[in-house]
């Protein structure tokens, strides 16, 4: 065989092989979306149904907003439920005591995400799945709040995939 026909073959076999570590990884990503939640007038739980590449896997992920008694919304809730249990969360139950990496407060976003003590980035684990969020932005203001200052907007980067 002629050393530029061996030379071809190596370089479509490592063609190959690279197209097909390319795909692999990408089965690897289940849902991939940067997601901006509104308050607005009405304001409305954000959700999606997160499936696995294989199928086998469901997922209902939501940003759910928490009111205050007044009106207006003082945190929000990142949900990820299986749907067997479409309300009970994954990623831990909410305590009002407490900080917690899947509830993103007003005072947070006021002070900054680099000053939080969770970060910008959050990394949560459930079943076979991994979910990654990244606070991007947010608005925090008066419209439609009665208890002060409340999110008007949040804006984050959600992927999951396989662990």
């Amino acid at each position: 065989m002629k050393p530029t026909r061996i030379r071809n073959y190596l370089i479509s076999f490592c063609v190959a092989l690279a197209f097909g570590c390319v795909r692999a990884e990408g089965n690897n990503l289940w849902f991939n979306q940067r997601v901006t939640w509104q308050a607005g007038n009405h304001p409305r739980v954000w959700e999606t149904v997160v499936v696995s590449p294989n199928g086998k896997e469901h997922f209902r992920l939501a940003f759910l907003p928490l009111w205050c008694v007044e009106g207006g919304i003082l945190q929000i809730e990142i949900l990820l439920a299986s749907p067997d249990h479409p309300d009970e969360n994954l990623l831990g139950h909410r305590d009002n005591n407490a900080p917690q990496p899947f509830v993103i407060t007003v005072e947070e976003l006021e002070a900054g995400m680099k000053k939080s003590r969770f970060g910008a980035s959050r990394t949560f684990n459930a079943g076979d799945a991994k979910l990654k969020i990244k606070i991007l932005d947010s608005r925090i203001g008066e419209e439609n709040c009665q208890c002060g200052k409340c999110i008007q907007e949040f804006t984050a980067e959600l992927s999951v995939q396989s662990k």
